[in-house]
């Protein structure tokens, strides 16, 4: 568990995380609120417009990311969550929990199948999982469905659009 006590810790931590990324971080009680320093260009085109807030946990290290919403909002959704331990918007990203592998074993017109090989990343760790993933290519239904799924489908489905429809053999993802 990383504890955080200052800004200057705070950015290095952030750093680690995103290495090319510059953050703006604001503390408040239970952490930081931070978000992307953005750069002329980005600026020129528009690109802070819907640009998520991160909050770090200062007790676990823990980072979240949160919608565009104002610091306030932000600060006040993650003191709302640790008080009742239901989070409306916010969502774990770092550290890293699973590292996710897919390897295809078979492909035809209507679907791709993988094998998917989850590692925990805990301290510590849950058991290793793996088992077959079958995706429809046209819905981007998955059988089965859960959470390491739908991050496998997310990213697979990604670089197929990039390499116009050639879906990938092999795919490794952090979450």
């Amino acid at each position: 568990m990383t504890q955080l006590e200052t800004t200057k810790q705070a950015v290095a931590y952030l750093a680690e995380m995103s290495p090319d990324v510059t953050y703006r971080v604001n503390r408040f009680p239970l952490g930081w609120v931070c978000a992307k320093v953005l750069s002329r260009e980005e600026t020129a085109r528009d690109q802070g417009l819907g640009l998520a807030k991160l909050v770090i946990d200062s007790e676990t290290g823990i980072v979240y990311v949160y919608p565009s919403w104002s610091e306030m909002m932000v600060a006040e959704a993650f003191t709302e969550f640790k008080e009742t331990e239901v989070d409306r918007a916010g969502r774990r990203i770092y550290p890293h929990q699973w590292n996710i592998t897919i390897q295809r074993t078979a492909e035809d017109d209507q679907t791709i199948a993988y094998q998917l090989t989850a590692q925990s990343l805990t301290d510590p760790p849950e058991p290793t999982q793996q088992f077959p993933l079958t995706i429809d290519k046209r819905t981007y239904a998955t059988d089965p469905t859960n959470p390491l799924t739908n991050v496998a489908l997310s990213r697979a489905e990604a670089e197929s659009r990039r390499n116009q429809g050639v879906w990938p053999e092999t795919a490794t993802i952090r979450v």
